[in-house]
């Protein structure tokens, strides 16, 4: 690296990589003029038209085809990251969760890779998911390897419920502790035996669970009280719970985590089905769409947060834009303030793009494939948008962060909806990490005062107005402990680094 060249560090230390002024300065110029070219012409060419024109104007020595690929990935990614967005606008409109509808699109995403293509997170839950069927139809099946017939046997499937969704949940939240249904192993049920255990990392005990799943409240009290079962949390059927002092419908661990509850006339009919021949095996829809969202729209949103400190980016476009002007500027207004920015966004990916690959940008490799840097581009600029609104007040801090955290999301979902992402594992962990950050933060930035001086100021005002909150809310995380926040980069670095 060039001795000279001035270090711009993130918040403190611990943050790597360093991001260059210089860099950024050579980098200014190629978004200007990207940016004056579609202004001039974007009434006469299309949006793919035009951005070849371009990138063979920055790429003199690479052939037609080359040309055609790029301008078509960039294009492309736009697309998609454009149809999640509405598609996750229009479900929460309908009163969806962003974390619902990511575990859906999720499931969508993954559901025709292979093994090897699948991201590691993915292959967890499945690995889960596959234990808790064997468990299950262990538990619905007799030596002999036919369905018991035994009219007791929604109890014993219970306990195993109860076991496996809790493991499954575990999984997904990244939880150290396990459950386990205490068996018998062909010696007969001891009496006043522990039916359920929840084990921490080393295997140690943490808690006991006796299970009783009759008709009703009344019928499972008078079990339990044909027994001896100090030490241990009864177990009940969803809605008696109500009516059993110290009795819960879930079993959980010391986290918080648990499993789901499963009533009665449930479990019933699961052992009907077993017995009928109709057994259906867990399911992405049914059991994980909960887990998937604690799993990776909760890391969403610590995600926002955390970037949202990682400011550099914003300040070093507020000290190289100022007083800089562009041919059309008023277009650029227009395009972020109502929504139709497909082409703002076509000239950031397209610009960061040649300055990645021509070494100017050397924060990132030049093989960086150019879907990355377009999904920073977008998560850019959406954020950019996002932090003007916060200055001017349209949009409260947490309502900027909401924001934030459903680009992150429906970027997410456009990543696993395009199979090459499948074995591009630093993708996710470009867009949404450090990189992503400082980057984003000062192509967003640059972006804002192309639609003028006033617009710019706007933009980097929210960025510092959430930065001063968000470095509020980072410090105290940091207080409750490094451990905790080694914890959490752990969980990010399973769920978005594939």
């Amino acid at each position: 690296m060039d001795e000279e060249r001035t270090e711009v560090l993130y918040v403190d230390e611990e943050f790597t990589p360093i991001i260059y002024e210089e860099e950024c300065r050579e980098l200014q110029p190629i978004l200007k003029t990207f940016m004056e070219s579609y202004v001039l012409h974007k009434e006469e060419m299309g949006v793919d038209t035009w951005l070849a024109m371009e990138l063979e104007k920055n790429f003199p020595e690479k052939s037609s085809e080359e040309i055609h690929k790029m301008s078509e990935e960039i294009v492309e990614s736009i697309e998609v990251a454009e149809e999640k967005r509405n598609s996750l606008n229009e479900a929460i409109e309908q009163g969806r969760s962003k974390e619902s509808w990511l575990a859906s699109e999720m499931k969508q995403a993954t559901s025709s890779m292979s093994v090897q293509e699948s991201a590691k997170y993915l292959q967890e839950l499945d690995n889960a998911l596959q234990v808790a069927n064997e468990s299950l139809n262990q538990t619905i099946t007799t030596q002999a390897g036919t369905v018991s017939l035994n009219p007791s046997l929604d109890g014993f499937i219970a306990e195993q419920y109860h076991a496996q969704t809790f493991n499954l949940n575990a999984e997904a939240s990244g939880s150290q502790y396990r459950a386990k249904v205490l068996e018998p192993n062909g010696k007969g049920y001891a009496k006043n035996s522990v039916d359920l255990v929840i084990v921490d990392g080393n295997g140690k005990v943490v808690r006991r669970y006796q299970s009783k799943y009759c008709k009703n409240a009344n019928a499972t009290m008078a079990a339990f009280k044909h027994g001896d079962y100090r030490g241990q949390r009864k177990l009940v059927p969803e809605g008696q719970e109500i009516d059993i002092a110290n009795a819960s419908n879930i079993i959980e661990a010391p986290d918080g985590t648990s499993s789901n509850p499963l009533s009665k006339q449930s479990a019933e009919q699961m052992r009907n089905d077993a017995q009928s021949g109709k057994w259906n095996e867990l399911n992405w829809n049914e059991y994980t769409s909960k887990d998937l969202a604690l799993g990776i729209g909760k890391q969403a949103g610590q995600a926002a947060i955390q970037g949202a400190v990682i400011g550099v980016g914003m300040d070093i476009a507020q000290k190289l834009w100022n007083g800089e002007a562009i041919e059309g500027e008023e277009i650029v207004e227009t395009a972020l303030t109502s929504g139709s920015d497909f082409g703002v966004k076509a000239v950031t990916a397209g610009a960061l793009k040649v300055g990645i690959e021509k070494d100017i940008v050397t924060i990132m490799p030049k093989s960086t494939p150019t879907t990355t840097i377009t999904n920073i581009a977008y998560v850019a600029v959406e954020n950019a948008k996002v932090v003007g609104k916060m200055a001017s007040g349209e949009y409260t801090f947490q309502e900027g962060i909401e924001k934030m955290e459903q680009t992150t999301v429906s970027t997410v979902a456009g990543l696993a909806t395009m199979e090459k992402f499948t074995v591009a594992g630093a993708a996710i962990g470009y867009v949404f990490g450090p990189v992503g950050a400082a980057i984003g933060g000062f192509v967003g930035g640059s972006i804002g005062y192309m639609a003028g001086s006033k617009v710019g100021e706007t933009v980097v005002k929210g960025a510092q107005k959430l930065r001063n909150v968000a470095r509020n809310v980072v410090e105290t995380v940091k207080e409750k402990g490094r451990e905790m926040i080694g914890r959490f980069c752990d969980n990010v670095r399973s769920i978005f680094c594939w």
